[in-house]
Parts: structure tokens; C-alpha cells; sequence
């Protein structure tokens, strides 16, 4: 459903982004009771008086643009110059935002509004801004009859104006650079902010791309995420330690990566009015459950069995707890994912088969019995990106599993794939275990919701990497690098950060030296 977004001069700025949001218009136009023109506000506009100390609860028409240009019944563009409905010209409030940028000139526009049309306004986008351009009839009223439709550049389908900038937290790592890199090809601005303690292979070849940017930074840090978050339309919060044995490490640490920021970057995305919020969550807060017991919806008991899980459940528990009319963060338990990534990894069982069965001509199980869902990384960020593209009232305030029914796979049924794919290699068995984790997934909801299904096998997965090996790749795939506890242990910056950091460093764009991490 697209709701029309018109304002008349009692709502707030509060409730206009929220009807902004479930619009999917990114842009608002205030009428007054006779539907004259009083003004426009984009979401941006509306989320730089936030930051300036205009209050959530501020009238909408305190703050608008009262000097937007407009396009007329016979297609042409102008100037309002101020000119507008005499009955609130003079009650207004400081209507123009200190740092307010000019509208954008007719040759500037994506999304033009014509009256054939029958487009209500159109949203012009540069790269500085947006503003919103009314289309006024010939009595001067404001045609809002249908709700501008998509003109951006974007491959899923995301209507024109809701989403533009999507902050990436920790989209350096192993799923976020798979995800930056399907962002940018669907047309998005990305940002990302990474701590980069595993080092910048995971995006060093997106820094010439003109709508990529970086931050090294520390989402622990209030300073560096209020700068990180301003100018976004959405967040997706992937940074944290990953893994049980890197979560294990420090305890503290991990509390404060895993737990504090995100609790740090949900708060000032709400404040902000920045209300698409992502995070990943994983499918290992199900922990432990007896095989009998049959596949976990979202709905079903959690059992974490590790602190790496406990802290994801405390994380969602933080997020729903924040979800209101305005702010609807979408939570996504990922299946364990496998697959190759810009930032490699052979500490997930998906990838460190394959690599032994073609290196060393065993395919190792221990215990063998433990069921646990599969997910390729391609799939795993696309389901981000099939979120950020979905109506919010779809996604809002809702967990998702992220996954496949049909990968769900004991740990042994995983291993006889492996040794499939690599004939030569044969598969040995240990009684001991080293993973207590065992749950099946049901992948229902997503399904039903987004439509999402996974698209990539690990057959497939076996096989491009079989190809990666024999073409000299991962030689060395039991290098730290490639092993998130292994690169923490060793790296002095991990031992000496603080609980906040005491850098910090402005949201520009880095020319980053590859560590060849």
C-alpha cells in the first residue's frame, strides 16, 4: 500500500516521517485546509533540523521549504518565490534550515513530474540533495492524487525516493563486502563503517567508485556513529566479532562490539528518524534442540549455547524494544553461511571442508549429527538487500530466518556432499565433538514475505572453489587471515582498544593501503 504523502499544517515532524516511510516517497508536501501549496520537505531536510536540535514533535510547517520550485499544469517548471499560501506564509518558524541546500534545476531530475503523469509531485535528486517539486493544477491546488512512481536506477524494484545511502556497519567482513558490492549494483550510495581489524581486502578495489565511502571507525564510539548515520536513509548493522571462538576471546570486548553498538547505533538511528534498521542476527540463538522437535520458525524457543549467541539475542531483544510507529528494525538470523567472499574465510564449516578435501584429501567430522542450516553469502546478502526494498510496514519490526529449507543438513550429510565434489578425498570420522550446536531452520516466513529463496548450492559452492584451487587461489587457506579468532589473536590493536575509542575520524573517503589482509 502507498499512502498519498500530503501533510496538512498540524502534523509534526515525527508523523511525517513516518507517512514518508510507509509512502516510500523519501519527500512530503504541506497544503493547507484548501489545498494550497504551504510547502516541501524531504526526509533529509527533515533529518538535518533533527540534528540541529529541532524537536521530533516540531510542527512540519516550522521547518519546510516555503520556496520550492513547482511544476504547472502545463509542464513547466518555476520558482515559487515565496509566494505561497499567504494564510501561513507569516505564522511560520524558522522555515528554512540553517545548511538548507537550493532546489534542484529541472536538467538535475531523476524522477520528473509530468501532468500527464498524473503525478502528484516529483522528487529531484543530485548529488548534494533532494527536494520535493509540487505539481499545482490550474486552480492553484495541489495534485496529490497519485504517488510518484519508480524512476531510479535501481535493479530491485525499491521505489525511486525511499532508499538512497545505505550505511553498511562492518561492511568490510565476510558477508559485508559481498553486500556492498550487490548494493552498488543495485544502484544504492553505500558508506561503510569498519573498525578494519581484519584488514581493507574486502572493499580496497570499491574505494575509486564514486558512490562508495568509507569510515574507519569504531561503532562504539558516539562521535564516529553520529557522524556515520548522518545522511543515511537506512542502516545495516553487520559489526560485531563473529563466531564463537573469536567471541570467546574477550568477553568484554565482545560485549561492548556486539551488544553496546548496537544498542549505540539503534538509538541515534532513531533519533535521527533514520528508520530502516537491519541487523544481523543469527540462526544460532536456537542453540541446541532435539531432532525430533522439527524445524525453528521465528516464534520458536531460543537455546543459545554460546555468548556469541546470547549477546545476538540480547541485541534483538534491545531492537524490539526500540520499535515504535517510526522505527522498524528488521532482524535477519542467518543460516551459516558459506561461500566465496572478497574477504575469505575457512573457519566456517562450509568452506573449510571443501578447502581440506582438496588440500589434504580428508573431509574431517566431528561427531557428525548436528544439524545445521546452510546459506551461500550471495543468497545472505541478498536478503538485506530484498528487505531494504521491501515496503517497511512488510519488514518493519520483524524477525526473519535467512536461509534454506533444503540446506538444512546434518554436519556428516554436509561432508558426503564435500567428498562428492572432491572424489579423492575421504571423509574421516572423530567421536569427539566440538560444536554443540544443532537446530533446523524453517525459512517460511521470508519466503512468504519477500518472496526470497536461495539460489546457490553447496555442490555449486564446491565447485567454484574447486576451480579457485586449481587456479592457485587459497594456497595457504589455513593462513589467520582467514580465520577470524586466529587475526584477533594476533593483532595488538584488538589487545589495546578501548571501551571507547579515543580516535576518531570524520566520515570523508579514504584512500586506504592494502595490508593484503
Amino acid at each position: 500500500m502507498r499512502w498519498p504523502v500530503t501533510a496538512d499544517e498540524g502534523m509534526s515532524i515525527r508523523e511525517a516521517m513516518a507517512q514518508m516511510d510507509r509512502s516510500g516517497s523519501g519527500g512530503i508536501v504541506l497544503v493547507d485546509e484548501e489545498n494550497r501549496l504551504v510547502g516541501t520537505a524531504t526526509n533529509d531536510r527533515l533529518r538535518r533540523n533533527l540534528r540541529s536540535g529541532v524537536a521530533l514533535e516540531t510542527p512540519l510547517s516550522a521547518v519546510v521549504n516555503d520556496d520550492p520550485t513547482v511544476i504547472d499544469a502545463d509542464e513547466t517548471s518555476r520558482p515559487t518565490g515565496g509566494r505561497l499560501s499567504s494564510k501561513t506564509g507569516g505564522d511560520r518558524n524558522g522555515s528554512a534550515a540553517s545548511g538548507d541546500r537550493p532546489d534542484a534545476t529541472a536538467g538535475d531530475r531523476i524522477g520528473t513530474a509530468t501532468k500527464g503523469d498524473r503525478i502528484g509531485f516529483a522528487i529531484e535528486r543530485d548529488r548534494t540533495g533532494s527536494t520535493v517539486v509540487p505539481v499545482v493544477g490550474g486552480n492553484g491546488g495541489v495534485d496529490v492524487t497519485v504517488v510518484a512512481d519508480d524512476d531510479r536506477p535501481h535493479n530491485g524494484g525499491i521505489d525511486p525516493t525511499a532508499v538512497q545511502t545505505v550505511l553498511v556497519v562492518g561492511g568490510a567482513g565476510y558477508l559485508g563486502s559481498v553486500l556492498c558490492r550487490q548494493l552498488l549494483d543495485d544502484g544504492f550510495d553505500v558508506r561503510v563503517l569498519d573498525p578494519l581489524l581484519y584488514g581493507d581486502s574486502g572493499i580496497a578495489d570499491l574505494l575509486e567508485r564514486d558512490r562508495f565511502s568509507v569510515i574507519r571507525g569504531d561503532a562504539r564510539s558516539v562521535e564516529t556513529v553520529v557522524d556515520a548515520v548522518a545522511g543515511v536513509d537506512a542502516v545495516v548493522h553487520l559489526g560485531g566479532i563473529v563466531g564463537d571462538p573469536a567471541s570467546e576471546l574477550d568477553p568484554r570486548k565482545t560485549l561492548e562490539y556486539n551488544y553496546h553498538s548496537t544498542q549505540l547505533l539503534a538509538s541515534l538511528s532513531k533519533y535521527y528518524q533514520i528508520n530502516r534498521f537491519l541487523f544481523a542476527s543469527s540462526c544460532s540463538v536456537y542453540g541446541r534442540v532435539e531432532a525430533d522437535t522439527g524445524h525453528c520458525t521465528e516464534d520458536a524457543p531460543l537455546n543459545p549455547v554460546s555468548l556469541y549467541a546470547r549477546l545476538k539475542i540480547q541485541s534483538e531483544r534491545v531492537l524490539r524494544s526500540f520499535a515504535d510507529g517510526n522505527f522498524s528494525p528488521t532482524i535477519l538470523r542467518m543460516a551459516t553461511v558459506y561461500g566465496r567472499s572478497p574477504r575469505m574465510r575457512f573457519d566456517l564449516v562450509g568452506n573449510v571442508l571443501p578447502a581440506k578435501a582438496y588440500h589434504e584429501g580428508v573431509v574431517p567430522v566431528f561427531g557428525g549429527d548436528q544439524y545445521r542450516p546452510n546459506v551461500h553469502v550471495d543468497d545472505a546478502a541478498r536478503a538485506y538487500v530484498d528487505c531494504l526494498t521491501a515496503p517497511i510496514e512488510d519488514v518493519g519490526d520483524t524477525v526473519f530466518n535467512v536461509g534454506s529449507t533444503l540446506q538444512n543438513y546434518r554436519i556428516d550429510e554436509l561432508a558426503t556432499i564435500v567428498s562428492d565434489c572432491f572424489p579423492d578425498a575421504g571423509i574421516e570420522y572423530h567421536d569427539d565433538r566440538t560444536d554443540d550446536r544443532s537446530y533446523r531452520v524453517a525459512f517460511d516466513r521470508i519466503a512468504d514475505v519477500l518472496g526470497y529463496e536461495a539460489d546457490v548450492t553447496v555442490r555449486d559452492h564446491c565447485q567454484e572453489l574447486r576451480t579457485a584451487f586449481e587456479s592457485g587461489e587459497f594456497t595457504d587457506y589455513t593462513a589467520d587471515r582467514y580465520n577470524n579468532c586466529a587475526s584477533l589473536e594476533g593483532l595488538d590493536e584488538f589487545e589495546r582498544t578501548a571501551t571507547v575509542p579515543d580516535h576518531h575520524e570524520p566520515p570523508t573517503q579514504e584512500t586506504l593501503p592494502s595490508t593484503g589482509i
